[in-house]
């Protein structure tokens, strides 16, 4: 059973985001999620309510605590259960027209002026409300003025409370359980959705629920892709196979990440050691260089042996995470600083704190990107550098069959 987020918890959250609203002169917060990823897009809703709806969702989080706030889902037969773990008291459906319900709660209460923040799903992907909602608000609500503030709210979210790493710590463990059910399951023979299915019950029975399980099979020397996959096609696992992964479990909205490639009955060729062992040293030395005050240049010198060896990557080279995907991201736009020269200009990028959760996810492939594999792990930023919160050896996985 997850343990709801202490009171005090939710109040230092509540506070860091009526500070913003002070910051920038809003008389409040409405605050968008759906379903997306397993309920992952309801992060920044989670985030001041402890509640994960399974559709659509708005919040209104007031400057002032006079006003109360509301949460308002998308279908009436959740709101018994949302009633049930929300931290936010009144919880109301929010109709066929919740844009409506909102500007009828602001008038309620006479907020019909001023700055309101919109808070969308995801900034660096630009996803926000529904457009027919926004324009509702922008036609009925004409004395508001319509901020968005998803990227400024999200930073909020970036370095974690002492009970949210609590939480990606048991994460971590719940994913570990995956990678290891696989590792000891998988046989020739099996449907690559079998594998799907050996990852999540590891988990579900536990209490933890799906995030992400991308898992590609092809043959070790006639590989046909660089990244895990998405969607399972039905391939029959061979022997000498190699299985990349992305796994991750999550405990009460948070969510681990590990990424290991398996090897079916035969140890990998030169070939795939090489990769494998570029990506391990790429990961040791984003390891050791993010503590706090580094940047994201630093980690992509850090990477540039991958550059160096003849590789490019195909995934981003590392991410914020814990809920959602969250910045410091470099992606594979970071290539062009490989082979590393000093006297290159790079940009500083965002800089790294005590307590961010970050994946770091080297993923070394070749040119034609018909060949790569991924070597990562949710880790929290410390003195010490990057520690991982998962136990599963940094080594290439034998199946032995």
């Amino acid at each position: 059973m997850v343990e709801p987020f202490s009171e005090s918890e939710m109040k230092r959250r509540w506070q860091l985001a009526r500070d913003m609203m002070r910051h920038y002169e809003l008389i409040g917060l409405l605050v968008h999620g759906n379903s997306g990823l397993h309920r992952h897009n309801q992060a920044n809703v989670f985030w001041l309510t402890d509640y994960m709806d399974w559709h659509h969702c708005y919040l209104f989080a007031p400057f002032d605590e006079e006003v109360e706030p509301v949460l308002w889902v998308g279908l009436a037969n959740h709101v018994a259960s949302a009633r049930e773990v929300s931290f936010i008291r009144r919880v109301e459906w929010g109709g066929y027209h919740p844009a409506a319900r909102i500007v009828e709660h602001l008038r309620r209460f006479g907020l019909t002026r001023g700055r309101l923040g919109l808070v969308g799903i995801n900034a660096k992907f630009g996803v926000s409300m529904p457009y027919l909602h926004y324009l509702h608000l922008r036609e009925t609500m004409p004395d508001l003025e319509l901020v968005d503030m998803t990227a400024e709210f999200v930073r909020l979210r970036m370095v974690k409370s002492d009970e949210e790493i609590g939480r990606l710590r048991r994460a971590a463990e719940l994913t570990d359980r995956a990678i290891y059910a696989l590792w000891e399951k998988i046989r020739p023979g099996m449907p690559d959705h079998a594998l799907v299915e050996i990852v999540e019950s590891a988990y579900r029975g536990l209490g933890g629920t799906p995030h992400v399980t991308y898992i590609r099979t092809m043959p070790m020397d006639q590989p046909n892709g660089c990244a895990p996959a998405q969607n399972p096609i039905g391939r029959i696992l061979e022997r000498g196979d190699v299985v990349l992964t992305e796994i991750s479990a999550s405990w009460g909205g948070y969510s681990g990440q590990i990424h290991r490639p398996l090897f079916v009955g035969v140890d990998p060729s030169p070939e795939w050691q090489r990769l494998f062992d570029v990506a391990l040293e790429a990961y040791r030395r984003m390891a050791s260089a993010l503590r706090p005050g580094a940047r994201e240049r630093d980690a992509i010198r850090a990477a540039s042996v991958i550059g160096e060896a003849g590789y490019r990557i195909y995934d981003d080279l590392l991410h914020g995470f814990g809920v959602d995907i969250t910045p410091p991201l470099i992606d594979r736009s970071c290539t062009q600083y490989w082979p590393w020269e000093e006297d290159r200009p790079v940009p500083e990028g965002e800089r790294f704190e005590q307590n961010m959760a970050i994946v770091l996810q080297p993923n070394p492939i070749t040119p034609d990107e018909r060949m790569g594999l991924q070597v990562g792990a949710l880790t929290v930023v410390t003195d010490e550098g990057a520690v991982s919160l998962h136990q599963v050896p940094f080594e290439p996985l034998i199946v032995r069959v």
